[in-house]
């Protein structure tokens, strides 16, 4: 069997070279051949093409003689006569049969869209994560509609090379230089080790282990001056947004070259303008946040991830790729050092540690000479509530406020969690408010009168009396007493927005700050909210984890966390590791100039493990303590973990979609077994848990399932992800059934 198009060729002699092309949606790669208008196209060009009777953009990976290029696809051909009509149609291949010469369709137009060198890396992340390439290049190349339309526009004898204008980014230049820090003896040991390998011949990864306020920022500094000074290129990525601007204000004003941003919070054309001077090289040093590991730098010199420990560098949803783990990779390929810098690095990272994979720099104590902030822990099961100045501040850390404020320095409050209150109950039936679409309840946000779900953003005026109560379907059982109000919704648990109510109250001369998702609410959000504690305008700054993301506020001297329970008893193996990183990271906010730091530790559970070890600031010990309970429930670093996540809109329908999961992933796991050389003498077979119903049984209006596959060998994880959604694609049984694979997950809710 044969398939025919409905395009004009060109003469074969007038085509040398052909290209290969990868789609989104389309589960194989196609071949087009290159005009001599458009012989120019190298691998990395996004490409529009005829595909059936539509056009669709397509990205080269690959370029290859014609000749090449027609055996493939003879190969193709030969392949489909096995075909039944049904699975012919699924290949779509770009070609038309005439005997034994097929004649491939031409490219219609083409863009310069990234470096080919990138192209190594994009492989790996599809292979690593499952995922198909095209996928992974559309997550990372930022394009805008108006490039895109440009190219749609651009006829095939056009040679689009993306937009002609280029920005005058000397103008960038024009700032006074900051000078440079006085090091310490333990930095100068840490630039002089990556000095020697800023050659561009080595991978070389590092751990920069520093304690909080030590000067990591400042060896990220020196190292990219010299890195410059040799004409050479870096990459820094850091966790959050809200670090961006500072970082990016530090580095503006101390190196003498533009600065790159690349973050979500830029629109399309600022991503693109950023990304085409990346590109062309008129910008050498890129920082961003976590998809800036894919910036269109030519093999950098140096790649810094800072806060290699946050679990944002991991994507959510989509791509589920790990910022970190991308970029050491994208270091090996680019034949460069790699410097992890933390305060609580990953047991991940530590391990490599352990195992020599990676080599550790330390700087064990702060720039100032100050040693770490003191940590005091606060029992608050020794205070009744009539004893407590305002339902979340114990006596101790009011006191300490008043101090504070009184001496002209400044407070972070942490509370991990936003609103005004957790939940809203009634006080007849006991019901809480839950989302009709999630099985979690409704936050209550005061200022805004809304009961708000934190997933999908269900969002209900609050009720002012209990809906179930005043149902008349509901039975109600009579009160004693007859004049009582039934339905009456009380406020439980609380949040930043009833802290700072809490606050306002019983500091009413202070000026209070808030930052959270409700209120970092644009791009800018972040800086001007920093900004006020900076300049001395704000005197409390009241938050949830963003507070505590290696921001330098230097009159900070006392850090108040709430509740410092939140989290340690999470259904998730790393929950003690991420609240040990939370705490250690807000306390580091502390007394990082002249004046000591003081910490004030509010919790339940004053001899939690993970509570005592943060106090103390017994890392090593905490993370050996840890490291044993993984390595005996086999959990990583030890062994590798695929998490496989099944919904549906109905029960039944998830639940027996989930079980049909676990079928197909033991018959996937035999196949591969078979196939794959022998097992190691010693490596345990991987181990399939579940499934089981998914902490947050119900997300968005739909019953979610999943199953956890452990394995000594992440290539096996990787081939099994791919293998589970090539089996979805073909099953016809669930319609409405959803898979998602995420190897190394980190969310386990």
């Amino acid at each position: 069997m044969s398939i025919s198009t409905e395009q004009s060729t060109l003469e074969s002699s007038n085509r040398e070279s052909a290209v290969r092309i990868v789609i989104s949606g389309v589960p194989y790669s196609l071949y087009y051949a290159l005009t001599p208008e458009l012989a120019y196209i190298q691998c990395g060009a996004l490409v529009r093409v005829e595909l059936g009777r539509r056009a669709a953009m397509g990205w080269v990976v690959e370029k290859l003689p014609l000749s090449e290029a027609q055996e493939r696809v003879r190969a193709l051909e030969t392949e489909s006569r096995d075909m039944d009509s049904d699975q012919l149609d699924l290949l779509p291949m770009s070609s038309e049969f005439a005997g034994r010469s097929p004649r491939l369709k031409p490219i219609l137009s083409a863009l310069e869209a990234f470096p080919p060198s990138l192209m190594q890396l994009f492989e790996w992340v599809s292979q690593y994560y499952g995922a198909p390439l095209a996928d992974v290049i559309d997550v990372a190349v930022p394009l805008s509609p108006s490039v895109i339309k440009g190219l749609a526009d651009a006829g095939s004898k056009k040679r689009a090379r993306g937009p002609r204008k280029k920005e005058d980014v000397s103008a960038a230049l024009r700032h006074h230089s900051a000078k440079p820090e006085n090091l310490t003896a333990d930095q100068e040991r840490a630039i002089e080790e990556l000095r020697g390998q800023l050659t561009g011949e080595n991978f070389a990864p590092y751990l920069l282990f520093g304690v909080t306020g030590s000067g990591k920022t400042e060896v990220y500094l020196r190292l990219i001056e010299e890195v410059l000074a040799k004409g050479g290129s870096a990459l820094v990525i850091v966790p959050e947004i809200a670090l961006t601007p500072q970082l990016f204000d530090q580095f503006f004003n101390r190196l003498q070259h533009p600065i790159g941003l690349l973050h979500s919070e830029l629109t399309p054309a600022e991503r693109w303008q950023t990304w085409e001077a990346i590109r062309t090289g008129q910008i050498r040093v890129v920082i961003g946040a976590r998809s800036a590991v894919f910036a269109p730098l030519e093999n950098p010199s140096l790649i810094v991830v800072d806060e290699e420990h946050e679990s944002s560098y991991k994507q959510s949803d989509g791509l589920r790729y790990h910022a970190r783990d991308v970029a050491v990779m994208r270091a090996k390929y680019s034949q460069c050092p790699i410097l992890l810098g933390s305060a609580t690095p990953s047991f991940e990272t530590l391990y490599n540690v352990l195992r020599k994979r990676y080599r550790m720099l330390e700087l064990p104590t702060r720039v100032t000479t100050r040693p770490p902030p003191q940590v005091e822990v606060i029992d608050l099961r020794e205070f009744r509530r009539r004893d407590m100045p305002s339902e979340n501040i114990s006596p101790p850390l009011h006191a300490l406020l008043i101090d504070t404020l009184e001496k002209k320095e400044q407070a972070i409050i942490l509370y991990n969690r936003r609103g005004f209150s957790s939940y809203l109950q009634c006080k007849s039936c006991n019901e809480v408010l839950i989302c009709p679409n999630c099985s979690v309840t409704l936050t209550y946000h005061k200022k805004r009168d809304i009961a708000l779900c934190h997933y999908c953003d269900y969002t209900v005026r609050t009720p002012r009396q209990c809906p179930l109560c005043h149902d008349p379907r509901t039975m109600r059982i009579e009160s004693a007493e007859p004049d009582a109000e039934y339905g009456t919704l009380i406020q439980c648990g609380g949040g930043t927005e009833r802290v700072v109510e809490e606050l306002a109250t019983l500091f009413p001369t202070a000026t209070l700050a808030q930052m959270d998702r409700d209120t970092v609410t644009k791009k800018e959000s972040y800086r001007e909210i920093l900004s006020t504690m900076r300049t001395g305008h704000a005197d409390i700054l009241v938050g949830t984890q963003m507070v505590a993301k290696g921001h330098d506020l230097p009159n900070v001297t006392l850090v108040g966390i709430i509740n410092a329970d939140l989290g340690l008893h999470l259904p998730d193996f790393r929950a003690a590791e991420k609240a040990f990183q939370l705490i250690t990271q807000v306390a580091g906010r502390a007394g990082r100039r002249s004046e000591p730091g003081r910490v004030l530790l509010q919790t339940h559970e004053p001899n939690h493990p993970t509570i005592v070890a943060t106090a103390l600031g017994k890392f090593r010990a905490f993370a050996r303590f840890e490291l044993d309970n993984r390595k005996r429930l086999g959990y990583p670093p030890f062994t590798k973990l695929l998490r496989i996540v099944v919904s549906a809109p109905a029960l039944i329908e998830a639940r027996s979609g989930a079980e049909n999961v676990r079928a197909a992933v033991e018959a996937l796991l035999a196949e591969i077994a078979a196939a794959s050389e022998p097992v190691t003498e010693g490596v345990p077979a991987p181990q399939i848990l579940g499934p089981a119903a998914a902490p947050q049984e119900r997300l968005r209006g739909r019953y979610r399932y999943h199953l956890l596959v452990k394995a000594h060998s992440v290539k096996v994880l990787s081939q099994l992800a791919a293998a589970v959604l090539k089996w979805r694609e073909n099953e016809k049984r669930f319609p409405n059934l959803r898979v998602t694979c995420d190897v190394d997950p980190v969310d386990m809710l």
